[in-house]
C-alpha cells in the first residue's frame, strides 16, 4: 500500500468515527496510530516511534513493558541487530550484538551509534550461536535473529541469576517457548501489534526467579494514559 493510500485509509477511519460519534473509536485509533507511532512506522516503513526514534521490532506491549524497567548498569547481548540495538544502547551499560546478514550488517554499521557496544558479523550458524561465549555473563539476552534454536540454548548459558531472555515471534516458535518455560523461568507473553506491519504477534520475556529490573524503576506510565479519577486519588490518600 502506498503512503497516499495509507493516508486516505486513515482519513476514512476518522470520518467514520465522526459520523458515528465514535469518540471511543477515535481515541483508540489515536492511541495506536499516533501515541504508539504505528502510523509513522507504517508510512515510513521503518521501526520507529511517533518521534522517529528507533524501536525494537517487538510487539508494542512488550516495548512498553521493557521501557518501564531499569537497565542502567546492565549488559545486553542481542542475537540479531538493528533498531533494537540503538534502543538498548540508550538504556543499558553495554550492548553486544551479532548479525548473520552481511548486507544488513553493512547497512547498520554505518549508523552513528550511541552508547557503549559492538556489532559483530557471523555467517556460520555455530559462529553466530557462540558469538558471546567469551564475553562473560549478560543480564539480558535477546533471541531475534534469523537463527533461533541454537541461540535459545546458548542464551541459557549466558545469563546469571538476575536476568531475562527475550524471545521474539514466540507465537511462531512454540517449541522454543516451551524449551525456556521448562527451565522454570517466568514467562510473560506480550501479544499485540508490531511496528510497521499489519498483524499481531507475540514477544515473550522470560525472567529468572531472582530477576529484579523494577525496584529502581519509576511508577508505571502507559502511553496514551490519562490522570487517575479524583475518586481513585481520594481512596489512595485514605479519604472518602
Amino acid at each position: 500500500m502506498s503512503q497516499r493510500a495509507r493516508r486516505s485509509a486513515y482519513r476514512a477511519w476518522v470520518k467514520v468515527g465522526n459520523r458515528t460519534g465514535g469518540r471511543p473509536l477515535l481515541g483508540a485509533m489515536r492511541r495506536v496510530l499516533h501515541d504508539q507511532g504505528l502510523a509513522r512506522a507504517a508510512l515510513t516503513r521503518s521501526i520507529v516511534d511517533r518521534n522517529g526514534e528507533p524501536l525494537p521490532w517487538y510487539t508494542y506491549p512488550a516495548i512498553e513493558f521493557l521501557d518501564g524497567l531499569d537497565f542502567s548498569g546492565r549488559r545486553v547481548f542481542e542475537f540479531g541487530a538493528g533498531n533494537s540495538t540503538q534502543w538498548w544502547r540508550r538504556r543499558a551499560d553495554e550492548v553486544i550484538s551479532v548479525e548473520s546478514d552481511a548486507e544488513w550488517f553493512e547497512t547498520i554499521s554505518k549508523r552513528p551509534w550511541e552508547g557503549r557496544g559492538e556489532i559483530r558479523l557471523a555467517h556460520d550458524p555455530d559462529e553466530f550461536t557462540f558469538a558471546g561465549r567469551d564475553d562473560g555473563t549478560f543480564d539480558v539476552v535477546v533471541v531475534d535473529g534469523v537463527i533461533r534454536r541454537q541461540p535459545t540454548d546458548a542464551a541459557l548459558e549466558m545469563i546469571g541469576d538476575d536476568a531475562m531472555i527475550i524471545l521474539d515471534n514466540s507465537d511462531w516458535l512454540p517449541h522454543l517457548h516451551q524449551r525456556l518455560r521448562d527451565t522454570g523461568m517466568i514467562a510473560i507473553d506480550f501479544h499485540g501489534l508490531v511496528p510497521a506491519v499489519y498483524h499481531s504477534g507475540t514477544t515473550t520475556v522470560f525472567l529468572t526467579r531472582d530477576a529484579d529490573f523494577w525496584s529502581s524503576a519509576p511508577p508505571p506510565t502507559p502511553i496514551g494514559g490519562v490522570p487517575a479519577p479524583q475518586s481513585f486519588t481520594n481512596h489512595d490518600e485514605g479519604r472518602t
